[in-house]
């Protein structure tokens, strides 16, 4: 019965890690480059939904997704933007942008502490926190429902965004061949600020749903987006389903070992999880078939 309650405790933290994913593995896909700043950018989000105590809930997320893009395209212009004009490319092009997302994250951190302290913060809740019974002793919060709702929106809006509309075609086309997208009349530098206001306004929802259901801190920033990063390699970013899937499963072994071996366990065995993907998968669970390469 334990190990069950630990399962559904899983699921809300596996649906905090796929909205994360979600987010990272939409920028992964527009411009090749694994942003560690997703996770400083979305606890400051919630930080500023915490805040903002005196809006109801819908005209803060409003307003939060109205900030997220300029946000968003602050990001790209202070730290990924001047790597386009370096001489050379390659690994040492994703190399040099990992290695300066990083510094932006830790840099996300520090702001985080300088303008709200280390205490955890919690943000008014659309739904009032509820814990429902299933049963047997078996009980779920609403903030897990919530969680959940939101990573249905998420995934449903970025695979809209990259696989149904005329701008997700655009900005796919820039990560794939620049050189013929810009002989085709697509801007590519506009459309590496575009990939990155969507960026802001994604970081910005999952923030404000964060705080909401287990709240926030600086302290945050690393351990989302290693559990989020953990469970894109699990599912792989060329699909939407790969985040998703791949979060649920780091955040319910985290939950269900952590239940019983603690925390140093449970990190041992997500570990394990990704080398054994790695081995097996390296793609991921959920690869683009329409991308391998032929020869």
């Amino acid at each position: 019965m334990r190990e069950l309650q630990s399962l559904f405790n899983g699921i809300g933290l596996g649906a905090l890690y796929a909205l994360v994913g979600l987010a990272a593995a939409f920028v992964l896909r527009v411009t090749k480059i694994m942003n560690f700043a997703v996770g400083g950018i979305v606890v400051l989000a919630g930080l500023t939904a915490a805040s903002l105590a005196g809006l109801p809930p819908l005209p803060r997320l409003v307003l939060l997704l109205v900030a997220g893009a300029p946000v968003g395209a602050l990001v790209h212009l202070v730290s990924t933007r001047w790597l386009a004009s370096r001489p050379g490319g390659g690994q040492e092009h994703d190399l040099g942008g990992v290695l300066v997302t990083v510094a932006l994250a830790t840099a996300l951190q520090g702001l985080g502490y300088l303008l709200f302290g280390s205490d955890l913060r919690f943000a008014t809740p659309v739904v009032p926190a509820r814990t429902l019974a299933l049963g047997g002793g078996i009980t779920v919060t609403t903030g897990t429902l919530l969680l959940v709702a939101a990573v249905a929106l998420g995934g449903l809006g970025s695979w809209v965004v990259l696989e149904r509309s005329r701008l997700g075609r655009a900005l796919r086309a820039v990560s794939d061949d620049p050189v013929t997208a810009r002989l085709s009349g697509v801007r590519v530098s506009t459309m590496a600020f575009v990939a990155y206001a969507l960026l802001g306004v994604l970081c910005f929802f999952v923030g404000d749903v964060s705080a909401e259901v287990v709240g926030v801190t600086p302290d945050n920033v690393f351990h989302i987006i290693v559990g989020a990063l953990f469970g894109l390699v699990i599912g792989g970013g060329d699909r939407v389903a790969g985040p998703i899937v791949g979060g649920l499963v780091i955040g319910i072994a985290e939950a269900v070992v952590n239940a019983r071996g603690g925390q140093f366990t449970a990190t041992v065995v997500q570990l394990g999880l990704v080398l054994v993907i790695l081995l097996v998968k390296p793609r991921g669970l959920f690869p683009d078939r329409t991308s391998r390469v032929v020869g």
